[in-house]
């Protein structure tokens, strides 16, 4: 079930504690879900007003998500997907939510464009941090509100 976090996921250190990683599924249904909230709106609105200029829409829908997901995440560490998909960005280093610049430069390296900082997370066995989490100082947690527990 959707952000439904099993006991035996990994875990990392964040802060003083540890905590369950977000699951892929649950990291891809958070992006999709945010993707859908605001670059589709975007995407066929300004398709209207500038029918002819496809390059500039898309520009424009991207920077559009760098300030969604900025703004989103620096304040709680969620977006409208994250929260329903149950999880959530934190620090590493203290678990506290990632703050403005953060945030920022996180969004900016996960642009939908920007292929390799995502593709790192499939990569790093251990905490499956991407190269905009890296940068950041972040990590994709499961929300610890959402664990199943016995």
């Amino acid at each position: 079930m959707l952000g439904r976090h099993r006991k035996d996921v990994r875990t990392a250190e964040v802060g003083d504690g540890e905590v369950p990683l977000a699951t892929l599924g649950g990291r891809i249904v958070a992006r999709l879900a945010d993707f859908l909230i605001l670059v589709v709106p975007i995407y066929v609105v300004l398709g209207f007003v500038l029918p002819d200029d496809t390059g500039t829409v898309i520009l424009i829908a991207l920077l559009g998500m760098v300030v969604y997901d900025t703004l989103s995440a620096a304040r709680n560490g969620t977006t409208p997907g994250k929260r329903m998909a149950r999880i959530k960005i934190v620090r590493v280093d203290t678990g506290a939510p990632p703050g403005f610049l953060r945030a920022f430069a996180r969004g900016l390296l996960a642009l939908p464009l920007s292929v390799m900082p995502a593709l790192t997370a499939l990569f790093d066995e251990r905490t499956h941090r991407g190269g905009h989490d890296r940068v950041a100082g972040t990590i994709v947690i499961a929300d610890l509100g959402a664990i199943i527990g016995e």
